[in-house]
């Protein structure tokens, strides 16, 4: 459920934002020759917000259908890139909002549709302006407002849960009851209009002028002129950004050509939304939809403290935020789950702090919609893992055993004649697994670390726990045994290649280009392949000239054969690995369980935080891949 952070105070000034709620669609009518579906996106339901209880009226006159009516947007997922049909028409009957959607021919649009025919995306979500309300009523320190004026903007198909009153922040059922209105008191308030409904019964028809309303009137002070640092220019940003993203190849062309950061911006969100929908990687990462106020006041140091205490009386929202996870996976922590996207959001909070002490204030915010803080930790955790730096894909959000399908074999093609019939190919599918298995990983924490709750110890703490998962990640990635509870890494994958070098750990020139001809002649070359290695390794190429008396050396400027190269202690001595590293996935289930080790750091006061993380590899293509020694 997305509850937008709007408080009470916020809408009688009149600062409310586009605003979202969802319901179960009512699908009316589905015609799949025509294309067009008829259903309902709107209710007179109690939505609970901050401090406040909303119902959207749905009488005459109090809903705008004007702008929807005009040809509006179907979306998916509030995502104004990703329209996928056009509401025909809109109208209000039995309290109820309906539409006639025409879904697009695209098949991304033919998908969706199929997907609602088939009661599989049965949820809908409507994003709306307030231009005015009314309060009904007080009850239980909760303001009651009638939205008697709003306008619906668009409407989109969520994959969230039906309930309204289900998510992080709702902490008290709703009453259904409809609300009696008595009394009214009327005050203008920029542009959008509030009714008070508390006066006394003798006052109902009194009125307020914002001329005898000195609360109700707002002015705006002249800005302070501030001296800023120097704007950071746009080469500059787009790398900045580009690194936290693991996007350096996307930065470096724009860097190349020239191209504004805001370019480069709106084509990171696009690579980042087409790894949400493309099918190999899409993302069904637990997304809480938490208020932006939750999300700031979410402590990863909290949670730790109070599983290790079994005092919870300050992470009230921690172990609420825990729950609603646990409802989610449809399993009990074991300690405490952490949320993906709470780290998300504290992540990119940081990554703002930096850019505007560096002067480029602001700069980086508007990337990471409210939806992407779990996808930006994953992002952020794969571009850590140096698999994930040379391309490995992350699936997150997984439920149940997944297979992913490869084809064996290629298309066969013929020259024929007229009229000729070409032979059919005899294409081969199979799949690849992913299963999930339990990777563990510690995280020691001092006593005084557990005493501290700032910005830069929740960086640290942070930092530790991705380091652990990306170090415990690659090991799997590369050398995983595929026994027990193990994934098989890339190594241990049969089919790979493999090249013998004549002299231990002192690869030739020859020897590194055969790498390169070992992968082509399998077809399974790409202009993302990669070098990867130990630090010694490299060391031994910064030194080995391709042929004597040349003074060109293997490695140089951080490539090797023109391709990446890059360097972990998690590499075997004397081994080199080169491939397709997108050819590798690594799959994650569920959250981060966090369960407290009281006994090895006992004496020092200290404990050890235990972190269970449900993950796998698979190797796509095992031709892909070398392996020399």
């Amino acid at each position: 459920m997305n509850v937008n952070k709007v408080t009470a105070a916020m809408l009688r000034k009149g600062q409310c934002p586009v605003m979202q709620r969802d319901m179960e669609a009512q699908i009316e009518k589905v015609d799949e020759e025509s294309r067009i579906v008829t259903l309902s996106f709107s209710s007179e339901y109690e939505v609970e917000r901050w401090g406040w209880v909303e119902t959207l009226g749905h009488e005459e006159g109090e809903c705008d259908l004007a702008r929807i009516n005009n040809k509006g947007p179907f979306l998916s997922d509030h995502n104004w890139n990703d329209q996928r049909g056009v509401i025909q028409k809109a109208w209000i009957e039995k309290g109820r909002g309906y539409a006639e959607i025409k879904m697009s021919r695209n098949p991304l649009g033919q998908q969706l549709l199929i997907d609602m025919q088939d009661e599989i995306r049965v949820n809908v979500s409507v994003g709306y302006r307030i231009h005015a309300a009314k309060l009904t009523r007080e009850e239980n320190d909760l303001d009651y407002y009638r939205v008697t004026h709003w306008e619906p903007l668009e409407i989109s198909s969520v994959s969230v849960p039906a309930d309204p009153t289900v998510g992080v922040g709702r902490n008290a059922e709703t009453n259904d009851n409809p609300v009696k209105i008595t009394t009214t008191e009327v005050r203008k308030m920029d542009d959008i209009e509030i009714q008070d409904n508390n006066a006394p019964d003798e006052s109902a028809d009194r009125s307020v002028s914002p001329e005898t309303t000195n609360q109700t009137k707002r002015e705006f002070a002249e800005p302070r002129k501030v001296k800023t640092a120097p704007e950071a220019s746009d080469a500059q940003r787009i790398a900045e950004t580009a690194r936290q993203y693991g996007a350096t190849d996307l930065g470096n062309s724009f860097i190349a050509k020239g191209r504004s950061y805001e370019e480069f911006n709106t084509a990171l969100i696009r690579e980042l939304h087409g790894k949400r929908k493309d099918p190999e990687a899409e993302s069904t990462m637990i997304n809480l939809d938490i208020g932006e106020n939750e999300l700031r006041k979410y402590s990863v140091i909290n949670a730790l403290r109070a599983v290790a205490t079994g005092n919870f009386k300050k992470a009230g929202l921690e172990r609420e935020v825990s729950e609603a996870i646990a409802k989610r996976v449809g399993r009990d922590a074991d300690g405490i789950y952490l949320s993906y996207e709470a780290m998300g959001y504290g992540l990119r909070q940081m990554q703002l702090a930096r850019m505007q002490s560096a002067g480029g204030a602001g700069k980086g915010a508007e990337l990471v919609a409210t939806e992407l803080h779990a996808e930006m930790y994953i992002e952020a955790l794969r571009a850590q893992a140096v698999v994930g730096q040379l391309g490995a894909r992350m699936v997150s959000g997984l439920v149940g055993d997944v297979d992913i399908p490869k084809q064996n074999g290629s298309a066969t093609f013929y020259w024929v004649e007229e009229d000729g019939a070409a032979t059919d190919s005899d294409l081969s599918f199979t799949t690849v697994q992913l299963r999930p298995k339990t990777l563990a990983t510690a995280v020691p924490i001092t006593r005084r670390i557990m005493n501290q709750s700032t910005p830069d110890i929740e960086a640290l703490v942070m930092a530790d726990i991705m380091r652990g998962q990306s170090l415990g990640l690659d090991q799997g990635a590369l050398y995983g045994s595929g026994i027990g509870n193990e994934p098989t890494g890339i190594a241990n994958t049969s089919g790979i290649g493999a090249i013998a070098f004549a002299t231990p750990n002192s690869p030739t020139w020859a020897e590194t280009v055969a790498f390169e001809t070992d992968v082509a002649e399998a077809n399974a070359d790409a202009n993302t392949m990669a070098y990867l290695m130990r630090p010694s390794l490299r060391g031994k190429l910064k030194t080995t000239e391709k042929a004597s008396g040349t003074g060109q050396f293997i490695w140089q400027n951080g490539r090797v054969n023109d391709y990446n190269a890059a360097v972990t202690t998690q590499m075997n001595a004397g081994q080199m690995l080169f491939g397709d590293f997108s050819q590798a996935l690594i799959g994650l289930w569920g959250a981060l369980d966090v369960v407290p080790d009281r006994a090895t750091k006992v004496a020092s006061g200290g404990l050890v935080m235990r972190l269970f993380q449900d993950a796998d590899v698979a190797v796509r293509h095992p031709q892909a891949f070398c392996l020399g020694e």
